[in-house]
């Protein structure tokens, strides 16, 4: 799974995603991947957070969104905003699903309503500077769901969120003010979340779903996509194997 969190404040928007990819084989848990990209930038002005299955017609989700975005440029297709690109992302994944499935021998039909092989938020502005964060989640159908509040959104592995605002419900002074929140407490309350899950998950009997570096975007009306933290992957090989001398 993955733990994707965008909080929309009076300043602008932050999203943020753990990095752990989690290997399946029927169904069971048999390996992970901690280096995932799940936070892009589409257009310069918008982000976009991904979860769910990792390969679609022999793309990652990733580089089907990014080929994506550079054949829009191309046809320098129009749009108003971030409602409507969320829409033509949400189905462009959906036909590379239905060749996902016919490669494997199946359809659409095979999957349950309300059953969602991919997640996404993609966050933004709709040519204003009112913040929306909109949820759209590919199965069957593509359904999408637009969040215009000052708050928080988190999509998937969500227990432990939920677990923290339920303490909101018996203590109203414990719950954030969002529209009082700046940039910084926002990036702060959303990389809290996706931390607090991680070490939740660390301790406990299941294997872990969340995990790994946790990567930070910002998107403002008035500014392009900007990343506030984002895993150092030349680093990471540069002090791994390829700095340090050791053997593994």
């Amino acid at each position: 799974m993955t733990l994707i969190v965008s909080l929309r404040v009076p300043d602008g928007i932050v999203i943020a995603a753990d990095s752990l990819l989690t290997v399946k084989k029927e169904g069971q848990p048999t390996s992970s991947l901690s280096y995932t990209q799940k936070v892009l930038p589409f257009y310069g002005r918008f982000g976009v957070g991904i979860l769910g299955i990792g390969l679609l017609a022999n793309k990652s989700v990733h580089v089907a969104i990014r080929s994506f975005e550079q054949d829009l440029k191309e046809k320098e297709t129009p749009f108003k905003g971030v409602t409507e690109i969320a829409e033509k992302i949400g189905n462009h994944l959906h036909d590379l699903l239905k060749k996902q499935l016919n490669q494997e021998n199946k359809s659409l039909n095979t999957l349950q309503p309300g059953q969602f092989a991919l997640g996404l938020q993609v966050v933004g502005y709709d040519n204003d500077t009112n913040p929306k964060t909109v949820e759209v989640y590919v199965g069957k159908n593509v359904h999408c769901e637009v969040r215009k509040e000052f708050g928080c959104t988190y999509t998937g592995s969500g227990e432990i969120v939920q677990a923290i605002w339920s303490l909101y419900k018996t203590s109203s002074e414990s719950q954030p003010v969002y529209p009082l929140l700046s940039l910084q407490d926002a990036i702060d309350y959303a990389e809290f979340l996706i931390r607090t899950t991680i070490v939740h998950q660390r301790f406990s009997r299941k294997t872990p779903d969340v995990g790994g570096d946790i990567d930070v975007a910002l998107v403002t009306p008035f500014n392009e996509f900007q990343w506030i933290r984002q895993k150092p992957l030349g680093e990471i090989l540069e002090g791994t194997l390829y700095g340090t001398g050791r053997t593994c």
